[in-house]
């Protein structure tokens, strides 16, 4: 179990836990272990669970009492957070990581839960642990380290010192008197260097690094900045030097400390060098992009601006994000411009139509504005998202779900990236090419653009630089389609009406090669893939693996798994389009990405495929059935892929009850009365809409059209 939870397989490790359990099932170590899987998986309720069984086992077990406050805290439970890292500091009064994350949790919390209050033994003996906000992480840090002190404690001594730094830190974020809070946040990180020593504890030493650097951009002083950005460098390429070093251990040192490059795009920008600085956040998604997909190498290369210029045309732009801890930053590239545009604006909720533009750095205000905002949309997002999967907001009939709230979530990420900017900046523009950057590939940017503006998405530049030699250069063969077909996979729902677009769908290409159900397994897929096909329907479920991306997989026959790691050993330039149907193939728990995001999509398009189509939640089948079948009748109309899912995702969402009926008596026409089971399928959706027999619009919500995205170039 702990071996899988090593390689970021944890539903596999909770399966063994589980079979140590059944032997010993007062194992304490096994329920401890599980519940750590259990968070990975962003399951903290389960995991609560089994902290708590592995404390009537071991009372006084202070890890679990700490990971079963962390398991709390995730779910917003702070005052029970805190009772529980209570108890683990009853039993071991010197374990600096439960005062750590009881001062991360005070600081969130608005009030003292006084009844939780009164029973924890280290509240009673100092009241002011039971203060909260800014105060209460004060409190608790300080309270840290007289049990933790300098000469024998030197790791949390100087990890209490760096959180006294960030809590100094982040009060100055947006405050009047934001210097005096910085100021004391530096003697907190100097602090903490004095025992987090670059030769005892270089890891950490660097993580204050980058928080010195952090205050260090806010202050202005660019120089002294880009000074600790080289010692850190300079650190890191010693311990990724180091000759007992592994390439898998220097692969994860180097995504830990991915940070080190994104700063130095932050570094460029305030040195207004923007091609320099576009360039190094390709350099560095191209290299995280290399490190998570395949093994460690310190030489990637990466695209010029000039070389990015080959994506362009007069009508075509790139909007490219990046996101550093400091700052998010939105460049766009421009036909034949001879830098990019730089967009870095302030925060929507502080800002005033009628105010002067903020320039991209505010003295005493704390960075980027958007980020900070970006950062807590993104946490709502998940909260939200992850409850609305679970069907836990089905409690209650007044309570507004994900769903509900998704137009009022988007319409609030557009203000974040400010997108009306954006196309001011756009004009004779047409076409857009978005590049996301981390957490922002979960999103359906899309969707926050005007509906005139055709849109895909690259995982990088140098991704859509990859020569196209496909089916749609080769003269006027038929396209030949490999249809999977909604799998019978094991512990995965049914799929309504996949059956039906895999029918209709494959009704259109002469000649199509079918794997349904039982027959689409694993040795099945990987045999058929590479035989020179031109375009993939896979109607079926996908899921993304956080702790190890490489195993993010496609849902076959049984147990099967079709994953990222098998699909980039496949030669598959022969693909002009894989269609990823149904497919939820973004995070789904409450995790947020640090490096690069790198998935299903991902892989397909290294291997050499044109476009990928997938959605970036499940869409209800029906929706889903419609969508395609549209998509795929464009596409034999002749229109090219990003343009035909923008009329089809456009019509769904516009469509009348009235104008789908037209359409499903149109299809029904034209079917050969011994047709089998789409002919039923029709005639029943349009009884439906007979009998409803309103005018409404009844895919309009974003929920049904927005999770479509289409990847590659045009």
């Amino acid at each position: 179990g702990n071996a899988l939870c090593d390689l970021g397989q944890s539903e596999e490790a909770i399966t063994s836990f589980d079979s140590a359990l059944k032997i010993k099932p007062d194992f304490h170590g096994a329920w401890f272990n599980r519940g750590n899987a259990l968070c990975d998986l962003g399951q903290s309720e389960e995991a609560i669970t089994s902290f708590d069984s592995a404390l009537k086992i071991k009372p006084d077990f202070h890890g679990a009492w700490t990971n079963r406050g962390i398991a709390l805290r995730n779910l917003g439970q702070l005052e029970e957070a805190i009772a529980s890292y209570d108890n683990a500091l009853k039993f071991q009064p010197d374990f600096h990581l439960a005062w750590l994350n009881r001062g991360l949790t005070a600081g969130n919390s608005v009030s003292c839960n006084q009844l939780l209050a009164f029973s924890s033994s280290i509240a009673k003996q100092n009241p002011q642990l039971n203060q909260r906000g800014y105060e209460g992480e004060l409190a608790s840090y300080k309270e840290g380290l007289k049990h933790c002190p300098q000469d024998t404690h030197q790791e949390g001594w100087g990890k209490l010192h760096q959180t006294i730094g960030n809590a100094h830190y982040f009060q100055g974020r947006g405050n009047s008197n934001a210097r005096y809070f910085w100021d004391k946040a530096i003697t907190s990180y100097e602090k903490a260097l004095q025992t987090l020593t670059a030769t005892d504890f270089p890891e950490l030493h660097l993580e204050i690094l980058r928080d010195l650097i952090r205050v260090q951009l806010d202050l202005k002083e660019t120089a002294e900045a880009a000074e600790l950005q080289r010692q850190g460098t300079d650190l890191l390429r010693r311990l990724l030097n180091e000759s007992n070093r592994s390439d898998k251990s220097k692969k994860q040192l180097a995504l830990k400390f991915a940070w080190l490059q994104q700063l130095t795009v932050d570094l460029a920008v305030q040195s207004e060098k923007l091609i320099q600085a576009v360039e190094l956040a390709e350099q560095s998604k191209n290299t995280c992009l290399r490190w998570l997909l395949d093994e460690w190498s310190d030489e990637i290369s990466s695209p010029s601006y000039s070389e990015m210029q080959q994506l362009l045309n007069p009508s075509t732009a790139v909007v490219y994000w990046h996101l550093s801890p400091y700052a998010l930053h939105t460049f766009i590239l421009k036909h034949n411009a001879p830098s990019p545009v730089i967009l870095s604006t302030p925060s929507f909720s502080s800002q005033n139509e009628n105010a002067p533009p903020t320039p991209p750095f505010l003295s005493g205000t704390g960075g980027d504005l958007r980020l900070r905002d970006f950062e807590s949309w993104v946490k709502n997002w998940n909260q939200q998202y992850t409850n609305f999967r679970k069907g836990k907001d089905k409690l209650g009939e007044q309570a507004r779900t994900w769903r509900d709230n998704l137009p009022e979530m988007l319409r609030n990420l557009s203000n974040i990236l400010d997108i009306n900017a954006v196309v001011s900046e756009i004009p004779e523009i047409t076409q857009l090419i978005l590049i996301p950057h981390r957490d922002l590939h979960r999103f359906p940017l899309h969707a926050l653009f005007p509906p005139e503006f055709t849109i895909t998405y690259l995982p990088s530049a140098k991704i859509g630089l990859i020569p196209q030699t496909h089916l749609d250069n080769r003269g006027d063969e038929q396209h030949n389609l490999l249809s999977i077909e909604h799998p019978n996979s094991k512990g995965y729902p049914r799929l309504e009406f996949a059956q039906i677009e895999s029918e209709a769908i494959s009704q259109m290409f002469p000649k199509h090669t079918r794997k349904r159900s039982e027959k689409a397994t694993k040795a099945a897929i990987i045999n058929a893939l590479p035989q020179d096909y031109s375009i993939l329907h896979f109607t079926g479920h996908g899921e993304y693996n956080f702790q190890n991306p490489a195993l993010s997989h496609l849902a076959l026959a049984g147990e099967d798994k079709l994953t990222l790691a098998d699909i980039r050993n496949l030669n598959l330039q022969s693909y002009q389009l894989v269609t990823l149907a149904a497919c939820e193939t973004a995070i789904t728990g409450n995790h947020t990405i640090t490096t690069e995001y790198v998935g299903l999509v991902s892989g397909f398009m290294g291997c050499g495929v044109a476009h990928v189509v997938s959605t970036l939640w499940t869409v209800e089948s029906a929706a889903s059935a419609l969508i395609m079948i549209q998509f795929y009748q464009l596409l034999q109309q002749g229109q090219s892929e990003a343009v035909a899912l923008a009329e089809a995702t456009q019509w769904l969402r516009n469509v009348t009850n009235a104008q789908l009926a037209e359409w499903y008596a149109a299809k029904i026409a034209r079917l050969p009365q011994d047709e089998g089971i789409i002919r039923p399928f029709l005639q029943d959706q349009l009884d439906d809409i007979k009998i409803r027999q309103t005018t409404d619009q009844p895919y309009s919500h974003h929920y049904h059209w927005a999770a479509f995205t289409i990847i590659g170039v045009f």
